[in-house]
């Protein structure tokens, strides 16, 4: 019998016998169709920068390559930064609205582009971007492109929106996102992804305020060490890969974790100390609920911070989880009954002052308590219930997994860790099967998130201003001239300033008591100037509003 094809089942076949094409082949026809007529072509392109050619040409004019203009370059931005598209030069360009805080910030950047008709479509602006989220590559697919078609043809849930930075709060410190990722209805996804502030001196960190999208299961902060840095790529790792797992635990260092948008405010006289050769390792655990949207995933934190060396105390964060190195032990058998376990956390000879503490299971725990450990090993005072709500301020009656409770402690409560502390859960396994260690909500797990020191804090962490009796700095604000006049004892010494983040914008000797400070190429803003000599200094803010 002859076999008669729809002409639909033709074209589908035809398409699928193409090459597969990488998501920078979909970049390169946008240049090609939108960025080349006008601008970006010929002997003499715009910005000096030639998008058409070949793939090959055109990905190593772009990738890790400074762009031309002055003040992208002051700005420390190349025209495409893999894993950054806040550092990616190309992509404030043509961003057009798609993310405002990615929007060019300064006239001195240059107009948005392309400047014509063919302005791109909210869809190929985040291809763009989900390329560079992605690592930048020349090859390969990063991404499912059906999610974002469907996404901006009004099938999506509006991404969470940016809170203010600190800058915009005229506070010292910054931010940092992470996604969007595209979630497609009912999935669930984990995914670590290096943030590298890339800052030339340490820092200390006071607060941190963290905003989650909506179903958020977790979102975790963690320091990153050098090593990791050079060993853990830029793109977005699956958490459910073991090797992913691998290189957490090998060179992180747990920071904070929310299971919904709140700030983290150290106590007073603590602070968590950052080196300037570490890093950053987000972490986002997400689950859509929705059976018909399409959820763009992207979370922010903002850190608050001071110079290295502000603080008092240090502030610690660790985990303890069942099985220690191998939570793989963890695993809870199909009985349909309570099933409890115990993990016992201890460190002979240390004492511990605790600030916050909290629980966290998967889908099938009923309840997690927390108490001291006596020296025969027994349970002792009870200080965590898990059926409290996520505030610590009241007894909900039942332990809910997706929003834990976190109890701070004002004072700290100090623990003799040589007893240490008892860490108890319990689930209902009723499926029919064992429910093994996994990090998504497929799984079970039984951990304890803790933030402490080592000592207490008797004194405030010093701000900024504290102690400027031999520094005055006015006016203040200033537009173009600051006078610095100090005492006869910091002759000779230097001033340093400072941007926000941390960055030295300009030193100056100071050789009279009395100095005139040249301010009118630094941009409007606030900026922390450092008086050193011999080893003792004194610091004071400086706002400058042309």
């Amino acid at each position: 019998m002859k076999k008669v094809y729809s002409l639909a089942f033709l074209l589908y076949a035809a398409i699928s016998c193409l090459p597969a094409q990488s998501t920078f082949d979909q970049v390169h026809a946008i240049f090609q169709a939108k960025c080349t007529g006008a601008c970006h072509s010929g002997g003499s392109p715009s910005g000096n920068l030639d998008l058409s050619g070949t793939t090959a040409a055109v990905y190593n004019r772009l990738v890790n390559v400074a762009p031309t203009n002055p003040a992208a370059v002051a700005a420390k931005y190349k025209r495409v930064v893999p894993g950054y598209p806040y550092r990616s030069y190309l992509l404030k360009k043509v961003n057009h609205g798609l993310d405002p805080a990615n929007d060019l910030a300064s006239v001195n950047l240059g107009a948005s582009m392309p400047s014509n008709s063919d302005t791109l479509a909210k869809g190929e602006i985040e291809l763009i971007r989900q390329w560079i989220i992605w690592g930048a590559k020349d090859t390969g697919t990063a991404y499912n492109s059906n999610l974002i078609h469907d996404y901006y043809n009004g099938l999506g849930v509006v991404e969470n929106t940016a809170p203010l930075t600190p800058a915009q709060e005229g506070r010292a410190g910054y931010q940092v996102k992470f996604g969007p990722i595209f979630l497609q209805p009912g999935g669930e996804f984990e995914y670590f992804q290096v943030y590298n502030p890339d800052l030339p001196a340490g820092e200390e960190i006071t607060e941190m305020h963290s905003k989650l999208p909506p179903n958020a299961h977790h979102w975790v902060l963690r320091s990153l060490s050098q090593a990791g840095v050079n060993a853990m790529p830029v793109q977005p790792l699956n958490g459910n890969d073991f090797n992913t797992q691998i290189l957490v635990y090998q060179y992180t260092k747990f920071m904070g974790i929310w299971q919904f948008s709140d700030d983290l405010v150290l106590p007073q006289g603590t602070a968590h100390y950052r080196d300037s050769t570490e890093a950053f390792l987000v972490n986002l655990h997400m689950k859509n609920y929705s059976g018909t949207q399409i959820l763009a995933a992207s979370s922010y934190v903002n850190f608050y911070t001071q110079p290295w060396g502000t603080g008092n105390i240090q502030m610690k964060t660790d985990l303890s989880s069942y099985g220690g190195t191998n939570p793989f032990l963890l695993q809870i058998p199909p009985t349909g009954q309570p099933d409890t376990l115990q993990n016992v956390c201890t460190s002979p000879g240390e004492t511990r002052y605790f600030w916050n503490i909290q629980s966290h299971t998967h889908q099938w725990g009923k309840s997690f308590n927390m108490y001291h450990r006596n020296p025969d090993g027994s349970k002792g005072a009870q200080f965590y219930d898990g059926n409290y709500n996520e505030n610590y301020t009241f007894n909900q009656g039942y332990y809910d997994y997706s929003h834990p409770a976190v109890r701070t402690f004002d004072p700290l409560m100090e623990v003799d860790m040589t007893n240490g502390l008892i860490f108890e859960a319990s689930w209902v396994n009723n499926t029919g099967a064992t429910i093994p260690f996994s990090l998504t909500t497929a799984g079970e797990m039984f951990v304890t998130y803790f933030q402490y020191t080592n000592e207490l804090p008797t004194t405030g962490i010093k701000p900024i201003d504290a102690d400027t009796k031999d520094l005055k700095v006015y006016p203040n604000p200033t537009n173009t001239l600051a006078n610095i006049n100090v005492t006869e004892t910091w002759v000779g010494g230097t001033l340093t300033v400072n941007d926000v983040n941390g960055s030295k914008v300009m030193a100056v000797q100071i050789n009279n008591q009395k100095t005139a400070l040249n301010t009118q190429n630094l941009p409007n803003g606030i900026y922390i100037l450092t008086l050193s000599k011999n080893g003792d200094t004194q610091t004071k803010k400086l706002v400058i509003n042309h």
